[in-house]
């Protein structure tokens, strides 16, 4: 694992719509994705100046990644808790899912994070199961999308959380 730099722009991209067609009963596709205006908000210009990333690789390629991007009340992302909190997206490439590589990935970024992590989840991924182990709670709803936020320090209190105006 290493930190993500503007080299592995086009590898987050791709993990994006991984994250995006997460239901292989509803895959909607590369072309769908670049041109729905989400694609920018998340993976526009990365990394920028708050932007952080981990890449995991296996023999030397890409195989899954993590990264965390500041949204604004203005501009929220589905996810979205507060502006002084990063949302989360991450995804492992198919065929390598359930070995680890996600687990490997929310621990390293949940590590090297120094505030609250928050995340979107849509109804029926598994990956649910996941973020609960690691210590995400669900503060919200958007959609058919549970919001998650995990406190810095672990703690699973939602004290001081107040949901944004829908």
């Amino acid at each position: 694992m290493r930190p993500a730099t503007a080299a592995d722009r086009a590898f987050i991209e791709q993990v994006y719509v991984i994250t995006a067609d997460w239901n292989p009963e509803n895959v909607k596709g590369e072309a769908f994705w670049r041109a729905d205006s989400s694609f920018e908000q998340y993976v526009g210009g990365f990394p920028r100046a708050r932007d952080y990333g981990l890449v995991a690789e296996r023999n030397g390629d890409p195989v899954g990644a993590v990264w965390s991007r500041y949204f604004t009340t203005a501009d929220p992302g589905y996810g979205f808790v507060s502006d002084d909190i990063p949302e989360i997206g991450i995804g492992v490439v198919a065929g390598l899912r359930g070995e680890g590589i996600g687990r490997a990935l929310l621990k390293a970024i949940i590590a090297a994070s120094r505030t609250d992590l928050s995340l979107s989840v849509e109804d029926g991924n598994p990956a649910i199961d996941l973020y609960r182990r690691e210590g995400f709670i669900e503060v919200g709803r958007v959609g058919e999308a549970t919001t998650m936020l995990r406190r810095r320090g672990g703690g699973r209190s939602t004290a001081g959380y107040v949901a944004p105006a829908p």
